[in-house]
């Protein structure tokens, strides 16, 4: 029996050179720096995101122009919480701009920070078709229990 050791070498050059090419292939994917988001980054894009939203939306820009009400308050602090991960604990406050009012957390809050990263971003919103009555509001997140 003869055995054709060219076409044999051929079979054999090429599998080493498809397992060259796998190999650089894999070890420069493997190389390359993953892009991970730190938690300060997010935070900052999730609050814009969020003030974002209650600057530009009518019935939201309603709620913290008459934020006096129970019923403002809770749609904020809804539509909040509807976009902050439940792992991690928020509060928002409104303020008149023009008393120069300090948006804060209150008491029970600022003890539930303890010892946390807090992130806060704020914006104005001035005014509705009606009134010139502007209000800061401000979002503070924290990492939850």
């Amino acid at each position: 029996m003869v055995y054709n050791r060219r076409g044999w070498l051929r079979i054999l050059e090429a599998t080493i050179a498809v397992l060259i090419v796998i190999s650089t292939l894999v070890v420069v994917y493997s190389n390359q720096p993953t892009r991970t988001i730190d938690l300060e980054e997010y935070m900052y894009n999730l609050q814009k995101k969020i003030l974002l939203d209650i600057g530009s939306r009518s019935d939201l820009r309603a709620n913290v122009l008459n934020y006096g009400d129970f019923e403002n308050s809770t749609a904020l602090e809804n539509f909040t919480s509807m976009n902050v991960p439940s792992s991690f604990r928020h509060s928002i406050k409104v303020c008149d701009l023009s008393n120069g009012n300090v948006c804060k957390l209150n008491n029970t809050e600022v003890i539930e920070t303890k010892n946390k990263n807090v992130f806060v971003e704020e914006t104005i919103v001035s005014a509705d078709f009606g009134d010139y009555n502007p209000k800061k509001v401000r979002v503070f997140i924290w990492e939850g229990n």
